[in-house]
């Protein structure tokens, strides 16, 4: 992709999208931290279903690392894959049994707990198995990508009296609730804009690494592997975390929404969209408006959420600014290490299982990201419009413009050849 140009909307009557200035050293105050969730006094016995493919061997490490688990077993139908034979013998080397079908593992009394690292077509089918078998769930994001599936995983969760959650682990950074506390707090007044840019880098290879990758449906389930459920999902889930008020973490809801999805890359192996345009009314006081775009087409990653206050703003991008009017900029740094033994997304599911507490990114709350996504497939009428690949050179800049004029890039003018 080319470089970004901001350039100068024609409409005078719409303001410019706002964009946070530089600030002059000695300006910034660092803010207070969050206390940090503490030691289960009994380690939960693990076990891991989808100890291959991209995230379960992170999971293994996080498990091997954090003293609040003991990784008893894990289970995947590809042992006897190259790829995932390593992964496997780091398991059995620490101990751990293998299984071949999730529901052996689930058959096994030892295993107290699961994190489901599966595709997303599964997460409904194991989970819900998973309960009925007496364990406990963390489950790999998306939770799921149907209302109705969550749903069913939260009944199934309440019949059994077990603990819910979902791996989100960007939710449970410190700069991010940080952040959230102060936002709730009303450090800069009534929130009237949210603005979110997510840009990812995908080649074609990506959606041909295996058969269920970038489908809507998979052996006749529910997949839907977009940008949005597959990676913008983290990105979207905390601005809703991060507009809504009420306890952490509430997930707004988005109301009055529109749509444009895209599919630029040329590989028949996407049948789901590389490009998301989204515009609404977050359900929280005032109805603050949201302007959200992620892609898999751009070639520099980056990934910014701007909310704009009636007294100040505000930024996250990997750490956390406030810009109260008339004060110094509040700086929250964040010092998380992914799958490192320290994740509070897991030390929150420890705490929920052994202490009874409410999980940072419980069923019931996290369910709502997946009724927003798929209310934004339904406004667009499951409509994802082919685009040439060459337009992606200038993606960057219809971005910028539909952000200024707060629309999508049907609505600009002069609009895009290919919206």
């Amino acid at each position: 992709m080319g470089k970004e140009k901001v350039g100068k909307s024609t409409k005078k009557a719409t303001p410019a999208a706002p964009r946070l200035a530089p600030w002059a050293p000695g300006q910034i105050v660092t803010a207070e931290k969050a206390a940090p969730v503490g030691s289960v006094k009994e380690p939960i016995r693990m076990g891991l279903i989808g100890i291959g493919g991209g995230i379960g061997p992170l999971h293994i490490s996080e498990l091997q690392k954090n003293p609040n688990f003991r990784l008893v077993a894990g289970g995947d139908n590809r042992l006897d894959d190259p790829a995932v034979r390593p992964h496997a013998e780091r398991l059995t080397s620490a101990g751990g049994k293998l299984y071949s079908d999730y529901r052996q593992l689930l058959a096994d009394a030892s295993v107290e707990a699961v994190v489901i690292a599966a595709p997303h077509f599964l997460h409904r089918e194991i989970t819900v198995a998973a309960f009925a078998a007496g364990k406990h769930v963390l489950v790999e994001k998306p939770m799921a990508t149907h209302p109705d599936d969550c749903r069913a995983m939260i009944q199934a969760r309440d019949q059994a009296g077990k603990v819910g959650a979902v791996h989100m682990q960007h939710v449970g950074r410190n700069s991010m609730l940080d952040l959230r506390r102060k936002l709730n707090e009303g450090a800069i007044g009534p929130i009237r804009e949210v603005f979110l840019s997510s840009l990812w880098w995908r080649e074609d290879s990506y959606y041909n690494r295996a058969r269920w990758s970038g489908k809507k449906m998979f052996n006749g389930a529910w997949n839907l592997d977009g940008v949005m459920y597959n990676q913008a999902i983290h990105y979207l889930t905390q601005t809703l975390i991060l507009a809504a008020p009420g306890r952490e973490p509430a997930v707004a809801g988005v109301a009055d929404l529109q749509v444009g999805l895209y599919r630029f890359h040329a590989t028949s192996a996407l049948e789901m969209e590389d490009a998301a345009f989204i515009t609404g009314k977050l359900t929280a006081p005032g109805s603050p408006r949201l302007i959200a775009f992620a892609t898999t087409c751009s070639r520099v990653e980056r990934h910014l959420i701007e909310i704009i206050g009636a007294k100040g703003r505000a930024m996250w991008n990997g750490a956390g600014y406030l810009f109260p009017d008339g004060q110094p900029v509040l700086d929250f740094p964040d010092n998380t290490r992914d799958f490192e033994g320290v994740s509070p997304v897991y030390n929150s599911f420890a705490e929920a299982v052994r202490e009874g507490a409410t999980p940072l990114t419980d069923f019931s709350r996290i369910a709502r990201v997946t009724e927003f996504i798929f209310n934004v497939y339904e406004q667009a009428a499951w409509n994802i419009r082919p685009a040439p690949w060459s337009a992606t050179e200038n993606l960057a800049q219809v971005v910028q413009q539909a952000q200024r004029q707060r629309t999508l890039p049907a609505a600009l003018q002069p609009k895009p050849q290919w919206a």
